[in-house]
């Protein structure tokens, strides 16, 4: 649960909003990948408990991509038919077959 609070509060934060607000208005709010409407700032580096205070990482615009929402759920293979498996053979992401 901490995880989740921590990434929530930073979502929230005026740092984010603005570091947001920035990369959408430099790419003129459009996907960096098809050229669509962009909606969701991507951190090309995985944002994570361990980084998400290292600026150089959370907030940094050569970290962050514009990306529409099927490029964002592409990305993140997101309602993929592909049945991926770990180094141990475990299935990945199940919940994200359909």
């Amino acid at each position: 649960m901490k995880k989740l609070k921590v990434l929530h509060n930073f979502y929230k934060s005026p740092a984010w909003l603005a570091a947001r607000e920035l990369k959408i208005m430099s790419v003129n709010g459009l996907c960096e990948r098809c050229g669509q409407i962009g909606i969701e700032v991507h951190h090309i580096e995985k944002l994570t408990i361990n980084n998400i205070n290292d600026s150089s990482v959370s907030l940094n615009q050569d970290n962050l991509e514009l990306l529409c929402r099927d490029c964002h759920n592409k990305e993140h293979k997101r309602f993929s038919k592909e049945v991926r498996f770990d180094e141990d053979g475990n299935l990945l992401n199940p919940e994200n077959r359909f």
